[in-house]
């Protein structure tokens, strides 16, 4: 993903929503270097906006935006957020996604203004505004990066951290079983594999399979092809954990 080009009018427009009062002095900067672009690539009122307008990089952009500020208002959860914590979740960018130099300064300093203004962060907005401009898949794909990138911290995802992506899922539209599922991913005990499907430890073969069944068409990441490569790679993670905890359990009853 570049922002350089036709992710400008995107994220300009994405910006324009809850995040863009805390960012309005970057939203600025993007328009003069937005005006440039369009220039220099001969854009002018009459020609095609295509590369300004495409969804899927609307889809991008919005995506990015609200996992970085609601990523800031998890570590805030109990009021105290550590610059360690802010430091983690910069450095969960810069290794998660390959983007170019000049888009992972931009990215850097989205994080750096939302912890600035993490206290104006509308968390209820936020989630009301991406629930309305994405799909289910799109919003579980969400919830598990924030859990992960809490869990990247020293301290691992904490209880308050927990409650914070809890309440996240429902302004979702998340319900009990799907936050469970993802928070399983992050929990390290005997019945993980089980707790990833929503199972007990004696559920049947049949309700296991009936279950991987389920998450693994839920959690495919063709369903988020939207987001783009950076993001669809992020799901092909999540979908592996799916499937291992699916072969655990299958090694285990030997079917």
């Amino acid at each position: 993903m570049a922002f350089t080009g036709k992710l400008f009018g995107a994220l300009i427009g994405s910006l324009a929503g809850p995040m863009g009062v805390i960012l309005g002095g970057v939203v600025g900067h993007l328009f003069d270097r937005a005006v440039e672009e369009r220039k220099a690539f001969n854009i002018f009122p009459g020609t095609s906006p295509s590369l300004y307008s495409d969804s899927v990089s609307a889809a991008q952009v919005n995506f990015l935006t609200c996992l970085i500020g609601l990523s800031i208002a998890v570590a805030n959860a109990d009021g105290h957020v550590r610059v360690s914590q802010v430091e983690v979740i910069k450095s969960f960018f810069r290794s998660q996604f390959p983007f170019a130099r000049d888009d992972q300064r931009l990215v850097q300093r989205i994080i750096d203004e939302s912890y600035k203004n993490r206290e104006e962060i509308d968390i209820n907005g936020l989630c009301h505004y991406y629930r309305g401009v994405s799909n289910f898949e799109g919003r579980l794909l969400l919830l598990w990066l924030l859990f992960k990138i809490a869990d990247a911290d020293s301290e691992g995802v904490i209880r308050v951290e927990e409650e914070m992506i809890r309440r996240i899922a429902g302004l979702l539209g998340a319900g009990a079983a799907e936050f469970m599922s993802i928070r399983a991913e992050f929990i390290r005990n005997k019945s993980r594999a089980y707790e990833i499907f929503g199972l007990e430890p004696a559920a049947s073969d049949e309700e296991v399979r009936s279950a991987y069944r389920r998450l693994a068409a839920q959690n495919h990441p063709d369903r988020v092809a939207n987001l783009g490569e950076e993001f669809v790679k992020v799901a092909e993670e999540k979908f592996k954990t799916i499937n291992a905890a699916y072969e655990e359990i299958r090694k285990e009853r030997g079917f």
